[in-house]
């Protein structure tokens, strides 16, 4: 059973670590092991996670990771600032009502729309 849990581990660091600590494990967490290992590696691939930070297969048996809550969610993509490209600043402005005056600047334009948001937000706190 260690050489399929091995096998299936995406890390092959220190086997020999890793088999003394699948021998200190009861069959029941041995199974529990070979269950999880299917979840833990579809989590490693949906962050991501560049194979440094996976953990040796020893510490993964050792500190019981096998009994981890996993939750498989995408990580979030950050959100670009507005401010970013002039196709966002133009959609920003869109959105609250604002289009680019003839000649202004893309900078002047960020400014307006700054200042509106911040009349938005004061008047929405009085």
């Amino acid at each position: 059973m260690f050489e399929e849990f091995y096998k299936r581990y995406p890390r092959k660091v220190a086997k020999k670590d890793a088999e003394k600590a699948w021998k200190k494990l009861s069959p029941e967490n041995r199974q529990l092991a070979i269950k999880a290992i299917d979840l833990h590696i579809q989590y490693w691939e949906l962050q991501n996670t560049d194979r440094a930070y996976i953990p040796y297969p020893a510490s993964w048996l050792n500190g019981y990771r096998f009994e981890d809550e996993i939750t498989l969610e995408a990580p979030k993509e950050k959100e670009i600032p507005w401010t970013s490209t002039e196709e966002l600043t133009i959609k920003k402005g869109k959105e609250i009502g604002l289009n680019p005056y003839a000649g202004e600047s893309l900078w002047e334009y960020r400014q307006r729309i700054s200042g509106a948001l911040r009349s938005k937000t004061t008047n929405s706190m009085a």
